[in-house]
C-alpha cells in the first residue's frame, strides 16, 4: 500500500540548509522557495529538509556521518530535484554527488559568483549566485556620516563567518587611507557588549554575522545583533536587508527573499522537463538601500542625506501622511465655500445699501457711500487678518451686535421704503444704521489702538453713572430673564481717566456673563453690583448668584478661547482684561460662598489727594494673580 501511494505522488524535493533553517534568513528562503515550487509545479510537491548544521559541528568525520546518515534516510525515495541552499551545502553535495543522489538535478541557492566560476559544474548543477557586496555600505554610511574616523567590523568565528569575513576585507581595503578599522572577530559576546557600549566619539560598526563568538558559544546572527545594537553607543550598519529592523541603521542590502523566489523559478523550470545544463546561472535581483526610520531618528541621521529612491521602513504612523491629499482637498474645499459665502454677504450688502442711496438725498446718498466704502475697507481688512488668531476671535466677539443691528435696521428700511415711498419711518431707520454703524467704527478704532498699544482716547468718566446707564440698558433683558439687580453705590464719587466706550463694554460683558451664569441653574435669581472707593482706587463689584466655577476653572477662566458656555467663543473675559489692563487696573473673581462668582475690577481713581501708595497697588497685583 505504502509502495503504491509513493509511486503514484507527485515530485519530491529535497532542500538541504547549511544551518537551521528555523534562522529568520533560512526560513525566508524556505518559504518563498517552497511557495514558488508549489505555484509552478505541474504536480503536488512533496518536500523534505534536512539542516546540516555546519558551523556548530566542526569534527573531522562530521561531514562522512552527514553522508551515511542521508545515504540511509533517502535511499528508498525518488528525488526528482534537491535545493542546496547557501554555498556551504553545496559545497557538501558536489564531492558526494554520485555517490549520494546520482543523477538528481541540483539547484543552488546563493552561492558566490567567484567560486561558481572557478570551478567546472556537473551537467546536473545550475542556480542563483550573489555577489556579497560591503563596500557600498560603508560609502553609504560615510556619507551619512561625514565625519566618522574609527569603523568597528563585527563577526564570528564559524566556518561560514569566517568566509564572509574574507569578501569583506578584501573589499573594505580601499577604505584604510579614509578611516582607522578594527576587525572584532576573536571576542566573546559579553566582551563584544562591553566594547560597543564604550567606542570613542565619531564610530560606527559594520555588522557582519555572527553564528559563533570567540568563546565558542553558538547565537542565532539576527539576535546576536538585537544584543549588540542595544549596547552600542555607535550607529549599526549591515549589508543584508533582513538585518533591519533589529536595531541596525541600514545600508546597500540584497533581499533573501528575492534570492528565494528566483531559486524556486528555476526550480520549476526543471520540474516541467527542462535539463539543468539548459539553463544558465544566473545573479540574484540588485541590491537597494533600506533604512530603518527609528534608528536615523535616533541616531540624528538627517534623512536628506539619503540617496534618492531609498526605501525608509517603520516610519510612525502619521495622520499627514496618510491623507496628507484628503486634507488639502477639505481645507481648499473649505476655503473656497468661504470665499463664496463672504462674497454673497458682500454682494447682498452692496444690494441694500444701493437700494436705500436711490430713495434718499444727494447728501445722504454721498454720506451713505461713504459708510460703504469704510465698512468695505474694514471688512477687507479683516479678511486679510483672520489667522491672527486673538485678533480676528476679538473683532467678530465684540462687533456682532453692531453689525447685526446694522443688517437689521437695513431691511427695515427697505421694507419700508418698498411700502411707503419715503415715509418719515425711513429717515429714523436710516439715522439708526448710521449710529450703529459708527458706534461699530468707535468700537473697532479702541480695540485697534488697545493692541497696536496705541494711546486711546482718555476722559473723565463717572464710573457711577457708567453703571447706571448700563443698567438701565440691561434693563429690558434682565426683566425677561426674571433677574433681579441691585446697585449700591459709592459714597464718594467714582471717577477714574479713562475710554468711555470701553469700560461700557467690559461692565456689558460682566453683566451678561452673570445673567448667563444665573440661567445655567441658579436658585436665587439676583445680581449685586456695588462701587467702591478707597485708597485712590474705584472698586467695581458684580456678585452673582449662579452656578459659579471649579477653582481650576477659576485659574483659566480670563485666558484665550476658555469658556463653560456651550456656544461661547472663550474670548470675552480675555478682552475684558486686556482693556482694563490698558487703564492701569486689575481684574479678578473669586468664588462666594454659597454660590456664584464675585468679579472685581480695580481702576485708578481721579479723587485727589488719595494717590494710591505703591505698596497697595503692589500687593493688589499679587493677590489678582494669585486669583
Amino acid at each position: 500500500m505504502c509502495a503504491s501511494l509513493r509511486a503514484h505522488s507527485g515530485p519530491q524535493v529535497l532542500i538541504v540548509f547549511d544551518e537551521d533553517k528555523e534562522l529568520p534568513g533560512l526560513a525566508i528562503i524556505n518559504h518563498n522557495l517552497q511557495q514558488v515550487l508549489r505555484a509552478g509545479s505541474p504536480e503536488p510537491v512533496e518536500f523534505y529538509t534536512e539542516s546540516l548544521n555546519l558551523s556548530r559541528f566542526d569534527a573531522p568525520d562530521y561531514e562522512a556521518v552527514l553522508r551515511e546518515h542521508l545515504s540511509r534516510k533517502y535511499h528508498d525515495r525518488q528525488l526528482r530535484l534537491i535545493v542546496a541552499v547557501m554555498e556551504p551545502a553545496l559545497n557538501f553535495l558536489l564531492p558526494h554527488d554520485s555517490a549520494l543522489f546520482p543523477g538528481v538535478p541540483i539547484v543552488f541557492c546563493g552561492a558566490n559568483p567567484v567560486e561558481v566560476a572557478e570551478r567546472t559544474l556537473p551537467a546536473n548543477v545550475t542556480g542563483v549566485v550573489v555577489k556579497r557586496t560591503f563596500a557600498p555600505t560603508l560609502e553609504l554610511a560615510l556619507r551619512l556620516q561625514p565625519d566618522t574616523r574609527n569603523v568597528f567590523v563585527i563577526g564570528g568565528t564559524s566556518r561560514f563567518d569566517r568566509q564572509i569575513q574574507a569578501v569583506a576585507r578584501r573589499e573594505l581595503q580601499s577604505f584604510e587611507h579614509r578611516v582607522s578599522t578594527a576587525w572584532l572577530i576573536d571576542l566573546s559576546m559579553p566582551q563584544l557588549q562591553s566594547k560597543v557600549s564604550t567606542l570613542p566619539p565619531h564610530s560606527l560598526i559594520y555588522y557582519l554575522t555572527l553564528f559563533t563568538d570567540g568563546a565558542g558559544d553558538a547565537f542565532v546572527p539576527h539576535q546576536a545583533l538585537g544584543v549588540l545594537a542595544q549596547s552600542a553607543n555607535a550607529p549599526v550598519y549591515v549589508a543584508l536587508d533582513q538585518y533591519v529592523g533589529l536595531g541596525a541603521v541600514g545600508g546597500h542590502v540584497y533581499s533573501v527573499a528575492d534570492l528565494g523566489r528566483q531559486t524556486g523559478e528555476i526550480g520549476v523550470r526543471i520540474l516541467r522537463g527542462e535539463a539543468p545544463s539548459d539553463i544558465p546561472v544566473v545573479s540574484a535581483s540588485a541590491y537597494r538601500n533600506l533604512f530603518d526610520w527609528r534608528q536615523l531618528d535616533r541616531w540624528r541621521i538627517d534623512e536628506a542625506r539619503l540617496p534618492a529612491a531609498s526605501e525608509v521602513r517603520y516610519r510612525p504612523f502619521s495622520i499627514w501622511h496618510q491623507y496628507k491629499w484628503y486634507i488639502l482637498a477639505g481645507v481648499g474645499l473649505f476655503l473656497v465655500q468661504t470665499l463664496l459665502v463672504v462674497g454673497l454677504f458682500v454682494s447682498r450688502a452692496q444690494r441694500q445699501r444701493a437700494e436705500a442711496l436711490r430713495m434718499q438725498s444727494e447728501e445722504r446718498r454721498q454720506r451713505a457711500e461713504d459708510e460703504v466704502r469704510r465698512q468695505r475697507d474694514e471688512l477687507a481688512h479683516a479678511l486679510r487678518v483672520t489667522t491672527l488668531g486673538e485678533m480676528s476671535a476679538s473683532f467678530a466677539h465684540e462687533l456682532g451686535q453692531p453689525l447685526m443691528a446694522i443688517i437689521l435696521n437695513a431691511e427695515a428700511a427697505k421694507e419700508i421704503l418698498a411700502a411707503r415711498g419715503a415715509a418719515p419711518a425711513a429717515g429714523e431707520a436710516l439715522d439708526d444704521v448710521i449710529a450703529d454703524a459708527n458706534r461699530g467704527a468707535q468700537t473697532l478704532r479702541r480695540l485697534r489702538a488697545l493692541f497696536r498699544k496705541e494711546s486711546p482716547e482718555r476722559v473723565r468718566v463717572d464710573v457711577n453713572t457708567a453703571i447706571e446707564e448700563m443698567l438701565r440698558l440691561l434693563e429690558s433683558e434682565m426683566r425677561q430673564r426674571q433677574i433681579r439687580v441691585q446697585f449700591v453705590r459709592s459714597a464718594k464719587p467714582a471717577l477714574v481717566l479713562g475710554d468711555a466706550v470701553q469700560l461700557q463694554q467690559v461692565l456689558i460683558n460682566l453683566l451678561i456673563n452673570a445673567a448667563e451664569a444665573i440661567d445655567g441653574g441658579g436658585t436665587v435669581r439676583e445680581i449685586h453690583v456695588e462701587s467702591r472707593v478707597a485708597a485712590g482706587q474705584v472698586e467695581i463689584l458684580i456678585r452673582d448668584t449662579g452656578i459659579g466655577v471649579t477653582e481650576a476653572q477659576l485659574g483659566k477662566m480670563f485666558e484665550h478661547f476658555v469658556t463653560t458656555k456651550p456656544h461661547g467663543l472663550g474670548m470675552g473675559l480675555a478682552i475684558s482684561r486686556s482693556i482694563i489692563q490698558a487703564h492701569g487696573g486689575l481684574i479678578w473673581a473669586t468664588l462666594n460662598e454659597g454660590g456664584g462668582v464675585t468679579m472685581h475690577v480695580e481702576l485708578p481713581g481721579m479723587n485727589g489727594g488719595d494717590a494710591t501708595p505703591e505698596e497697595h497697588r503692589k500687593g493688589r497685583l499679587a493677590d489678582a494673580q494669585r486669583m
